[in-house]
This record gives structure tokens, C-alpha cells and sequence, in this order.
């Protein structure tokens, strides 16, 4: 119980920050894409935006991982990729923390295709990595191998550690079971694997006696090169016709990026930090469509919503938030029904402009 109580704090820990991550990254694609379009003609911005455009990507997929495994929601895209790379990159970033006296053995056959999300895969690899180097105290031998036999890959994991009994075996990937001391661990490092692996169509075993090592067997669905590039399209870009459009979010950098976008986009834009603010500005000034986030102090842009509402029944509101529009974070169904659309943040300037566009045509 007690754990399954830290579970839920970290859960609820986990929106908070994936909140203020996504405000942040927000920011950074925003103005990125700002950069972009007024140094449309100069290769080397372009490079350096599509650098930062990656990172953001990188973010996002982080943001939505850590809500995955605190069951907080979250979605993760996947992809075709190499499991030969994954395991590789995975493999230089732990192997520099290991018990320096274990013997790492590498054989990776290259073109190992899989459909899945290259960083959730990644800690598959580092929680066997960091399983292994728990079980050989002493030292010993860590083999990673990976290959394709058949229409399925195959990744093999072992050690020449402790081992377990078969009692062992039939417990360790239930939630909650650990052999660490209390406050060590909280037992869902390999449940958590099991669930990675399930979710990649995929299926995980372990073979063990005690004193002799353990050796755990991942297999995947092998995934023709060109049959699984799953990657967005661009969005279609929407200009606006002049529209006027308030803008309010209690984190400038977010709210700036917001508006130089909205401007770029041809629309007429204002912003505040204030629901209050946004009030005010909505009565004397009348937009077209209001860009609202969620969380903000004193009154929430759901409330704020509200009153807008009150005002005028027909004001066409986007919500455009860190939180995503369902899950624990999410809102109900009233809600929906109030406003004309709901953009998670980071969001590009397609999704916006396309999401501006409806909301004006409702």
C-alpha cells in the first residue's frame, strides 16, 4: 500500500512537471519556427533549426514516456528503427556507470528493423543493464546479443551473476516484487520492461538458476525497412485574414512565441499574462478567438473560459495547454462542449493555424 501511495504522488508529480516542460518546449519551438520563416533564405538557421526542432521532438517523447510509466497517460510514436542502434546507444551511456569489474560482451548483427519508440525501447536495455550489474556484486560477465532469426528479432540479455530459484522466476516481472532491500527499489523495474515489451508486440522470458546467471530473451516482430516510417506528415499551414486573436498564458516566453507566430501567421494578435487581464481586453476589444491556457494563477482558464461564455456565448476558445486533453489531466465532457478546440503544448504552426481556421468556421 505503501508503495502503491508513493506511486500515485509520483504520478501526480509527473503532470505537474510534464506541464511545465511542455510551456518550456513551448517556447523553444515557437520561436524556432519564427527564426525559420524570417531567415527562410539561410541554409546554415535552417540547419540549426532543424537541430532544435529534433530536441524538441527528443522532449516531447520524454515528457510523454514518464507520464506512460506513471500511468499518467501519455502516448509515445513509433517508428522503424535499428534495435542494433538502440541497444548501442543505450549500451555507451550505462556501460560508463557499471561495476568497472565486469566484462561487457557486445554482438549486435545490424538491420534489426522493429516498429517502436526508440527511447521506451532504450530503457528495456538499461533496466537488464542495470539488473545485471546489481546481480554480479563481485564482478563477472554481461553478454548483450541481438539478431534476427526468421520474421522476428531477437535481443539476449545475460549475466553470469547470482541467479534465481525457480520461485524467483515466477514472480519477477509481477509489480511490486523486488529482491533489493526496502527503499531500494520499488519493484516495477521489470514489470514495467514486460509492459514495454507487450506494447512493441513483443514477448520477454528468463532462464536462471541460482549460482549460474541469468540470460533474458526479448523477441520483436521484424518490420520491413519500407513498410514502417510511421513519422507525421508537415501540417498544412492556414493563413489568417487579419482575424483578431487574444492570447493568454501566465508564462511570457510561451505567450511571446504564441503571439510572434499568430503575427506571422497574418492574424491580428494581443496577449496577457492575466486571466483578469484577458477579461478586460476581451470586452473592450472583441476577438475572434482566444487562445487560453489551462493552469494559470488567481483563476484558471477554465474559469476564465466560463466567463468569457457568459459574455458571449458564441466566443470561439481554444485551450492550449501542457496537459493533455484527456487522462487524469484531463477535462469532461462540459467542457469540450464549451470550447472550439484544445491544442497540447508543444504545438507547431500548422496545428495552430489549422486549429485557429476551424475554430473561426464553427
Amino acid at each position: 500500500l505503501l508503495v502503491s501511495q508513493k506511486m500515485e504522488s509520483i504520478g501526480a508529480f509527473a503532470g505537474g512537471i510534464a506541464h511545465n516542460f511542455r510551456n518550456i518546449l513551448q517556447a523553444i519551438s515557437g520561436n524556432t519556427e519564427y527564426l525559420e520563416l524570417v531567415c527562410v533564405e539561410k541554409q546554415d538557421i535552417a540547419d540549426l533549426t532543424t537541430n532544435i526542432y529534433d530536441s524538441v521532438e527528443k522532449g516531447v517523447d520524454l515528457i510523454n514516456n514518464l507520464l506512460h510509466f506513471s500511468k499518467r497517460g501519455g502516448e509515445y510514436k513509433k517508428v522503424t528503427l535499428d534495435l542494433s542502434d538502440v541497444i548501442r546507444e543505450t549500451h555507451e551511456i550505462i556501460a560508463k556507470v557499471l561495476n568497472k569489474n565486469i566484462e561487457i560482451v557486445l554482438t549486435l548483427d545490424k538491420d534489426l528493423f522493429v516498429n517502436g519508440n526508440r527511447s521506451v525501447l532504450s530503457q528495456v536495455f538499461m533496466n537488464l543493464y542495470s539488473n545485471a550489474n546489481d546481480a554480479m556484486p563481485m564482478g563477472g560477465k554481461l553478454t548483450v546479443e541481438a539478431r534476427r532469426k526468421g520474421n522476428k528479432v531477437l535481443a539476449v540479455v545475460s549475466d553470469t551473476g547470482i541467479g534465481m530459484d525457480e520461485n524467483t522466476i515466477e514472480k519477477i516481472f509481477d509489480p511490486f516484487f523486488t529482491l533489493k532491500e526496502v527503499g531500494k527499489g520499488t519493484g516495477l523495474g521489470l514489470s514495467t520492461v514486460l509492459g514495454i515489451v507487450e506494447e512493441h508486440d513483443g514477448t520477454i522470458s528468463v532462464s536462471s538458476k541460482p549460482g549460474k546467471g541469468a540470460a533474458f530473451k526479448i523477441c520483436f516482430p521484424y518490420t520491413e525497412p519500407m513498410d514502417a516510417e510511421r513519422q507525421e506528415p508537415a501540417r498544412e499551414i492556414i493563413p489568417g485574414k487579419g482575424e483578431k486573436v487574444l492570447i493568454v498564458d501566465d508564462e511570457r516566453p510561451a505567450l511571446d512565441a504564441l503571439a510572434a507566430v499568430c503575427k506571422k501567421l497574418g492574424y491580428k494578435a494581443i496577449s496577457v499574462e492575466k486571466p483578469l487581464d484577458a477579461l478586460q481586453n476581451y470586452n473592450e476589444w472583441g476577438p475572434d478567438v482566444v487562445l487560453m491556457d489551462r493552469g494559470m494563477p488567481k483563476m484558471d482558464g477554465i474559469t476564465c473560459a466560463r466567463k468569457i461564455m457568459e459574455k458571449n456565448p458564441e466566443a470561439k476558445i481554444i485551450i492550449v495547454s501542457g496537459y493533455e486533453e484527456n487522462g487524469p489531466n484531463g477535462i469532461d465532457e462540459s467542457i469540450k462542449q464549451l470550447i472550439k478546440g484544445y491544442i497540447t503544448k508543444p504545438c507547431g504552426m500548422g496545428e495552430l493555424s489549422q486549429a485557429i481556421s476551424l475554430a473561426l468556421e464553427r
